[in-house]
């Protein structure tokens, strides 16, 4: 199916609203029709958005609310940053600058090798 893009307290809004929306929409039926009919239908959309997690809206502005599936690396410092901006120093056996590289590539990825 789609891949979620509403979700935490975007969903409980939506849920919430949407529902009072529908429910308002329904009771200006007796009076009002077109305006009942217009509120009913909105409240359905934004109350279908927040069951099914899913807005067609977020797409072209690239909104998610919802947590990814993959937990998020945490990273305590910048120690990638840094270790780029040391110069390459060449020692006895040559220069240095491959094995740096392949540190900073691990310390940037939270590969260990």
């Amino acid at each position: 199916m789609f891949r979620r893009n509403v979700g935490g307290m975007d969903r409980v809004l939506r849920i919430t609203l949407g529902g009072i929306f529908f429910l308002g929409g329904l009771l200006l039926l007796t009076g009002k029709a077109k305006a009942g009919i217009t509120i009913a239908v909105i409240g359905l959309l934004v109350l279908l958005t927040g069951l099914v997690r899913f807005c067609l809206l977020y797409i072209p502005f690239g909104i998610s609310t919802a947590r990814s599936s993959q937990p998020q690396m945490k990273q305590g410092c910048n120690c990638g940053v840094f270790m780029k901006e040391l110069p390459a120093e060449p020692t006895e056996e040559g220069s240095h600058a491959q094995p740096q590289q392949d540190v900073t590539d691990a310390m940037t990825t939270g590969q260990r090798r």
